[in-house]
């Protein structure tokens, strides 16, 4: 196995031999760099390096926003414009559950391998906030499948329930961000 050298200045590790005259990261010199041994066993690591659950993430949140702003565009849209808005959000809307259930599916594989356990403050937080996050995205599907979007009732609750589920993407961001270093060693 190679060895990890690990940047002083902002914490970047990487193999020794990728290391040549700068911190790819920060720009320092490559002498602020130090010998590295990860906390992490190599088995636990190879799964956690695929990133699967930080990327899997971005869809729903980004499909949440995205369903927020182009609800609040619909009320300025009139014509072919607006009903091509209408599909796209009914479109984004039938697949944020799925995508939502996959970025808890490798959550909890991702905290399982971290920290050994699902169980831990910060953890529950999450959980908890996609649960909110899942049933706003659920509901919201059901109710762009079921109702016609561009009459005010069904606008303005499709517009809360976008509301919703950005700000559920958004705190898990934030306490996603909080975890994203950590790791439990072994």
């Amino acid at each position: 196995m190679e060895n990890l050298v690990r940047c002083k200045a902002c914490g970047f590790i990487a193999r020794q031999s990728k290391i040549k005259d700068v911190c790819p990261a920060c720009g320092v010199p490559a002498k602020m760099f130090e010998p590295y041994k990860h906390p992490v066993s190599l088995k636990r690591r190879r799964i956690l390096d695929l990133h699967t659950h930080p990327v899997l993430v971005h869809f729903p949140q980004a499909f949440a926003l995205t369903l927020l702003l182009l609800a609040l565009a619909a009320f300025f849209a009139s014509g072919s414009l607006a009903a091509a808005i209408y599909a796209t959000i009914t479109v984004l809307s039938v697949l944020l559950p799925f995508f939502v259930l996959a970025a808890v599916a490798t959550g909890l594989l991702d905290g399982k391998l971290r920290f050994r356990k699902v169980t831990t403050p910060l953890l529950k937080k999450k959980l908890l906030l996609s649960l909110i996050f899942f049933a706003g995205a659920v509901a919201l599907a059901f109710l762009a499948l079921a109702g016609d979007l561009t009459s005010l009732p069904a606008h303005l609750c499709a517009l809360l329930l976008a509301l919703v589920v950005s700000i559920c993407g958004g705190l898990l961001g934030l306490i996603g961000g909080k975890l994203l270093d950590a790791k439990f060693p072994g």
